[in-house]
């Protein structure tokens, strides 16, 4: 997974911009990295960031999970403090801003007296206004849009790196993000796709326009939703689960295993076709989805996508800050918005006891949980290296 100093070189001197939402089909460009940043949010509102912050808040577990994965972490000062957010190390100490619904607590942010503050999409416009009504008038509020692909995390993370000054990095995360997506298209193309039945909890599974069920099919499955014609959150009836045999069911890590005959009968648990995911990483569009991204796609299809597929990705090179060199080159890199849930809009599904249901058995997707997941010592070794040299662009 070490790459030699040459090669990070030439990685990202001769960097271009991948900046278009399908992996593999972007447009070369430019980002300005240089400060202020001034960007249009979900809310349609210019936001302008004068100089790096030194005081951030993230309003939300996804927006953590990318500046965590920037290395930005340092400069984090509010943040939700709660089980969605127990994986990040780090993160003792920080204020914790949003009440028992994940929303914020305005008195709190305000306290916090943030230079930036982060704003997923689960953070209502209503709330956000009123923010910024709080807030003095040269304090950023940031919303981003919800994440309807793995395609849009790629870009999420671009603009997070933009706003909080750690452009490179982002754009070396998203680079090999889209690059193993890419992969993964290329090995599953044309092959038989399984029946996979996502099951949330309490009956309720994601449908095919959510994130999750994109993320479903990206993975070389098919959704079983579809079926259902389920498109959003919703519940699904035993009959069509019954009727449609899935093929694999993927939980999240403490979700029971659904009971009764429509699963305990189905081609997934007689197979012992049963995927648990971090469900964080599910539902939480960030860096870390990835790695569910991966454990579903190797899964499905073991024989085409492997590890050796994953770890030897060929991927265009990262975005490129505009006062950088822009020549195109081509690199084989190794690779190492947020969901509601039904019962609230926090972004992890509800847990309950586990039940008598047959047991077969499971596969457990596992990653690194801290903010140094698969890919990212990649990163920070190259913007060492650059630093170091004397070409890393200034952070923006």
């Amino acid at each position: 997974m070490e790459r030699t100093a040459a090669i990070l070189l030439a990685v990202l001197v001769t960097a271009p911009l991948l900046a278009g939402s399908a992996a593999g089909a972007h447009d070369q460009a430019t980002v300005d990295c240089t400060f202020p940043v001034s960007v249009t949010d979900a809310t349609g509102t210019n936001v302008t960031v004068d100089e790096q912050p030194d005081r951030i808040v993230v309003l939300g577990p996804s927006a953590a999970q990318t500046v965590w994965a920037l290395g930005a972490e340092e400069s984090v000062v509010g943040m939700p403090v709660n089980r969605y957010t127990a994986y990040l190390d780090g993160r003792e100490g920080k204020t914790n801003v949003v009440g028992e619904r994940g929303q914020p607590i305005r008195e709190t942010v305000v306290a916090t007296n943030p230079d930036l503050v982060l704003a997923p999409n689960i953070i209502t416009t209503d709330t956000v206004d009123k923010l910024r009504e709080a807030l003095p008038d040269d304090v950023g509020v940031y919303r981003f849009r919800a994440a309807g692909s793995y395609d849009d995390v790629a870009n999420k993370t671009e603009r997070t790196g933009q706003l909080v000054g750690a452009f490179e990095t982002a754009a070396a995360i998203a680079a090999e993000s889209r690059g193993v997506a890419s992969a993964i298209d290329d090995a599953t193309d044309g092959r038989e796709r399984p029946i996979v039945y996502y099951a949330m909890g309490g009956g309720w599974t994601a449908g095919t326009e959510t994130f999750i069920g994109k993320l479903i099919e990206r993975a070389g499955g098919r959704n079983l939703a579809a079926a259902a014609d389920i498109t959003g959150y919703a519940s699904i009836s035993s009959e069509i689960v019954a009727a449609e045999d899935p093929d694999w069911i993927v939980l999240g890590e403490g979700t029971p295993l659904p009971t009764g005959p429509a699963v305990n009968d189905s081609t997934a648990v007689e197979e012992g076709n049963v995927l648990r995911v971090d469900a964080n990483f599910l539902n939480q569009p960030g860096p870390k989805t990835r790695l569910p991204l991966e454990a579903m796609a190797g899964a499905f299809h073991p024989d085409a996508v492997t590890d050796e597929t994953l770890e030897n990705v060929e991927t265009l090179a990262p975005t490129q800050c505009q006062a950088a060199t822009t020549a195109t080159t081509t690199t084989s890199t190794p690779t190492t918005d947020e969901p509601p849930s039904p019962s609230s809009p926090t972004t992890d599904e509800p847990t309950s006891p586990t039940t008598d249901a047959a047991t077969p058995t499971t596969t457990t997707a596992t990653g690194t949980t801290g903010g140094s997941g698969p890919g990212f010592g990649v990163v920070v070794a190259l913007a060492g290296l650059l630093a170091a040299v004397g070409l890393l662009a200034r952070r923006t």
